[in-house]
């Protein structure tokens, strides 16, 4: 089991006066910030977001690292849910012990510890007589609210909360053989530094929330009645995550599993509309790059699709892809038996014989703000009954 010391002044034993009896105990001192081990850096999954050093906020932390021998009283600290702790009085030698990496670990104060390790690695920075002011939590059974309520200064998003209380473990291995899987964003400022093009998980929930048939239903409704069109997923993404998250665990993972035969057709159908949809409008006599939000620059590459990131030389904003694609959800339909998902019709010949109507369809909208496409419940709607109808026939 992992061990750690470092050197600690003012070591205090803190019994928690309501749950003495569980053995939940804080321990707080001023440590050493040139004893820190680097290896705590493998600790940090118990902190809802990474850290990115290049804010305001970072910034003001390494300058005062830097400047300030009374760092350990301007600085709000370090905190660490840990297994064990002991303190050697005589050498003021500090001892955690960490065994459960979903328990223990760095809960609040990341930025401060990578700011620490990072001044530890630059021979042109000195960490003499600075100190950090450390707590660390014995007995936690789960770091979540602690550490939900710990980072405040910088509100931590309800994804990275959920994130540590493993909401998205299922979805995970439903999306682990797409190579995107290793561009989504559990949580803030994850792969922030990686130089790549990130996919925020609530961008992945939302799109899969317009075919969720829990969500918004197709079966059962009157004649062409599309009351219940998804717009919410393109207006609100921190929304669509509570709607998500609301339909219970047990729920909307088992929608997740009845979902997956058609999971991968959805992301190829998103890419498909983002590659394909200029092309549509050109087929019917329109310039697609006279809009300004193509983007288009004398045929260079100017973006890339979301999920296969596929080079484009015009983009297509989410404003767009949103109602096109949720226009396609009139093709699903669910096994009564079993509950899993399949297509009426094969959504890419669909495309292929209404792209171009589509095309139209949005084109006669005759609005430059794709913000305004994207909210209008009439546009929508008449995508859907497109789609709908062509079912049909």
């Amino acid at each position: 089991m992992p061990k750690f010391q470092m050197h600690a002044r003012e070591f205090k034993k803190m019994l928690d006066p309501n749950r003495k009896a569980e053995g939940h105990t804080k321990y707080v001192c001023y440590l050493e910030t040139a004893t820190i081990p680097q290896d705590l850096k493998e600790w940090t999954k118990t902190n809802p977001r990474d850290q990115k050093m290049t804010t305001d906020v970072a910034k003001a932390i390494i300058n005062s690292l830097q400047e300030n021998d009374d760092f350990h009283e301007l600085n709000r600290g370090v905190v660490f849910s840990v297994e064990s702790v002991s303190f050697d009085t005589r050498t003021e030698t500090l001892t955690v012990e960490m065994t459960n990496a979903d328990i223990h670990g760095n809960i609040d104060g990341g930025h401060t510890l990578h700011a620490i390790f990072d001044a530890q690695n630059d021979e042109n920075l000195s960490l003499d007589a600075r100190y950090v002011f450390a707590e660390f939590f014995v007995g936690l059974l789960s770091p979540v609210e602690l550490a939900a309520a710990r980072n405040t200064s910088v509100q931590v998003d309800l994804k990275s909360q959920e994130e540590l209380r493993k909401s998205f473990d299922t979805l995970k291995q439903i999306l682990q053989p797409f190579p995107f899987e290793k561009r989504v964003a559990y949580h803030m400022n994850q792969h922030y530094d990686e130089g790549i093009q990130v996919i925020d998980v609530r961008e992945v929930i939302t799109i899969l929330n317009m075919f969720n048939q829990n969500l918004y239903p197709t079966a059962g409704q009157v004649g062409f009645a599309t009351e219940n069109q998804p717009i919410q997923s393109y207006t609100g993404k921190e929304t669509s995550l509570k709607r998500f998250l609301n339909q219970g665990k047990e729920q909307r993972e088992k929608t997740l599993a009845q979902m997956a035969p058609i999971t991968g057709d959805i992301f190829r159908l998103w890419d498909t509309v983002e590659r394909e949809f200029p092309q549509m409008v050109k087929r019917t006599k329109h310039l697609y790059g006279a809009k300004k939000y193509s983007k288009y620059s004398n045929g260079e590459i100017v973006g890339q699709t979301m999920f296969a990131q596929t080079d484009l030389k015009y983009l297509v904003p989410k404003g767009i892809l949103y109602p096109v694609v949720g226009a396609f959800r009139a093709l699903v339909t669910v096994d009564p038996n079993t509950g899993f998902y399949s297509w009426k019709k094969d959504p890419f010949d669909v495309w292929a014989s209404l792209g171009e109507r589509i095309a139209v369809m949005i084109w006669d909208e005759k609005e430059e703000n794709p913000e305004y496409i994207g909210k209008s419940r009439n546009l929508w709607t008449n995508l859907y009954k497109e789609v709908l109808l062509h079912t049909l026939f």
